[in-house]
């Protein structure tokens, strides 16, 4: 706990929070924010796509989308930790950080599993544990960011 402490109490975090400048804490947040439209707005469209909804649209096409779930997640992996460390030994004894981290960690790994199947096997027309797992998606994003939504009101 002392190294999350020390972490905390940073020249760098103490930058990011103290600062006037709109470089520090606004625009981490803003690409926080940013990322996670693209990394689950993407992501919401290849599920969408594999739940029936644009079935015209053949899935070869969507394939794409993921290079913008990767950008999204890099955007959202350094302003994650950036936010981290400016309460991280807050977010630390959080449990609801936590079931964030888990949620996000279930929806990658679903993703991985669906882009496999999907885009490297037959994957037209998609069968029903594909379609589970993009319903299992869905619902994973919802509730990362809902549980990301209440860090700032649960301890």
């Amino acid at each position: 706990m002392e190294f999350l402490r020390r972490l905390q109490d940073s020249a760098f975090s103490m930058w990011v929070l103290g600062s006037d400048s709109i470089w520090s804490y606004p625009t981490i947040l803003t690409l926080h924010t940013v990322g996670l439209a693209i990394l689950v707005g993407a992501a919401v469209v290849i599920d969408l796509r594999l739940l029936g909804i644009g079935a015209d649209v053949p899935l070869r096409t969507i394939r794409g989308l993921y290079r913008y779930v990767w950008i999204g997640f890099a955007i959202n992996l350094v302003s994650g930790i950036v936010l981290f460390i400016v309460q991280a030994a807050y977010h630390a004894v959080q449990w609801i950080f936590y079931v964030k981290l888990a949620f996000i960690a279930l929806a990658f790994v679903l993703a991985l599993r669906i882009e496999r199947r999907a885009f490297d096997g037959p994957g037209e027309p998609p069968d029903g544990s594909l379609r589970g797992m993009a319903a299992a998606s869905l619902v994973c994003w919802a509730a990362a960011i809902t549980a990301g939504r209440l860090m700032a009101y649960v301890s």
